[in-house]
């Protein structure tokens, strides 16, 4: 605050930098310098990491305007709830009964009101409405205002969350692109557009709004806009988040050339872990590509070049069967107390009990399918009802009575459909690992290796990959030249002594 530079020491540093660095706004053809709307950039971070040696790239995002409520048609507009049974992230929601039952150890008092009911908070409905020709029209007519159609932007933008002005050109023969009004707060009359990222000038986005349906008299609270910013190019980081220049030195976010939320706090949890067994001197923790979407992203971080910014889809998994979100709990809890992520404190106890509660109610329930789900029953039988088209975590409840969550009856349902093909998934997997987490020893020169073709010498040379698994899925590498690398590796490992 005072202009004064203050030096601040530490073993290990998370750089989570978002899109601050040198971030510039545009709106139209008007720019203002910063990284959110009233928030301002991160100007010397960019010319410190260059400083280092590290390469940048520049990428973009956008946001959409927002509405106030009370000037839009709200009960004219086709309504959009949410799920009728919504799915809690945490095993803890909505478990009030296993308290009262006195299932679950630790102190209920304190934390009854966290988890007694799910949702906790009101449900409030969404409104959808729709862009049309006239729309499209003046968007199309006022494409040389548009930033990154003027090239007045640099960066790259997101293919799979395109602005209004991208829809517009991309898709020529769309009449209309849904808009969904969602309320930002419960506390404030704030609608997002969903659908109308746009940095087109303020008169445009005035008239854009206007002639959608039910915002015909809409007032702007805020304008849209886009933000370019500074990132790293990820080839220079492990798959740990620590850089490969600066030991010590972590990024996570759309430092990394990511997109932002989900994809930033999975960056987040693995920089923050690595970065403390990093300062304790213990060894890293990265999952692998069939333990968790997680392992998936950070390595397609460290083998790919992004050229916008990455965003994680199930697609981009091969083992996405063996990676459901019901079964999450089964394939990270045990990790996460392993790694002191599970507190020693009455939440974390009741973690650790609710695990506990559902890996035996998983024991029991996979024994009673394999069996028939009863004395006289076939198992054969059932495993083939259960496969058979809509069967349900309902319907195996009505054979097995209520005696267990329906998060395990769900799990067994999806264990028993897509057995086949997990099974075919985990021997594949087997068959890897032996050279998926070989390392590859930072020393090796590979502009040395003539043996190897010029364009792997090239790819292995820019992204220093840390394992074999990480050299064969870089771009420019073959399976003859992956063949090779192993051949070099391990030669270098034995003229070292180490392996």
């Amino acid at each position: 605050a005072d202009g004064g530079v203050r030096e601040l020491r530490a073993r290990a540093v998370v750089l989570t930098t978002g899109t601050f660095m040198r971030g510039l706004m545009h709106t139209g053809m008007e720019r203002t310098p910063g990284g959110r709307a009233g928030e301002g950039a991160a100007v010397g971070i960019s010319k410190a990491l260059q400083d280092l040696g590290f390469e940048l790239g520049r990428l973009k995002t956008g946001t959409p305007p927002r509405l106030k409520r009370a000037t839009i048609d709200w009960e004219g507009l086709e309504a959009q709830a949410g799920d009728e049974s919504p799915l809690p992230f945490s095993a803890l929601s909505g478990r009030a009964d296993a308290l009262a039952q006195g299932e679950i150890t630790g102190a209920a008092e304190l934390l009854s009101g966290l988890i007694e009911r799910f949702p906790l908070l009101e449900q409030v409905e969404c409104r959808k409405t729709a862009t049309n020709g006239q729309t499209h029209e003046l968007i199309r007519a006022n494409l040389h205002r548009a930033p990154m159609f003027s090239g007045q932007i640099e960066g790259a933008g997101p293919r799979y969350c395109p602005s209004i002005e991208d829809k517009v050109v991309r898709f020529e023969g769309r009449d209309s692109h849904t808009v969904f009004l969602e309320p930002e707060s419960l506390r404030s009359d704030w609608i997002y557009c969903n659908g109308i990222s746009t940095s087109l000038p303020r008169d445009i986005q005035d008239a854009m709004v206007r002639a959608m349906p039910g915002c015909e008299r809409a007032e702007i609270l805020r304008y849209g806009y886009a933000v370019e910013y500074d990132m790293v190019r990820p080839h220079q980081i492990h798959a740990t988040g620590m850089t490969k220049l600066v030991e010590g030195l972590f990024l996570a976010g759309q430092i990394n050339g990511t997109s932002g939320y989900e994809e930033a706090a999975a960056q987040g949890l693995i920089a923050g872990v690595n970065a403390v067994r990093w300062c304790a001197s213990e060894s890293e923790w990265v999952p692998g590509r069939d333990e968790a979407y997680i392992g998936v992203l950070m390595d397609d971080l460290v083998t790919k070049t992004p050229t916008e910014p990455y965003r994680m889809f199930t697609s981009r998994a091969e083992h996405r069967l063996m990676l459901r979100a019901d079964n999450a709990d089964d394939r990270l809890t045990g990790t996460a107390d392993e790694l002191g992520l599970l507190s020693q404190t009455p939440l974390g106890r009741m973690r650790r009990d609710l695990f506990a509660r559902r890996q035996e109610q998983l024991h029991r329930l996979r024994a009673l399918v394999g069996g028939g789900a009863g004395p006289s029953g076939s198992g054969g039988e059932l495993i083939r009802q259960m496969r058979g088209a809509g069967f349900d975590w309902c319907d195996l409840r009505a054979l097995v009575g209520d005696e267990f969550d329906r998060s395990v009856l769900e799990t067994v349902v999806a264990e028993v459909r897509y057995e086949p093909y997990v099974e075919r998934e985990r021997r594949e997997v087997m068959r890897r690992r032996a050279t998926e987490r070989s390392r590859i020893p930072a020393w090796m020169d590979w502009s040395t290796c003539s043996t190897l073709r010029a364009e792997a010498r090239e790819a292995l040379t820019r992204f220093r990959p840390d394992t074999l698994g990480q050299a064969g899925r870089l771009e420019g590498i073959t399976p003859a030249d992956l063949t090779l690398v192993s051949v070099l590796v391990r030669r270098a490992w034995q003229e070292r002594g180490e392996q």
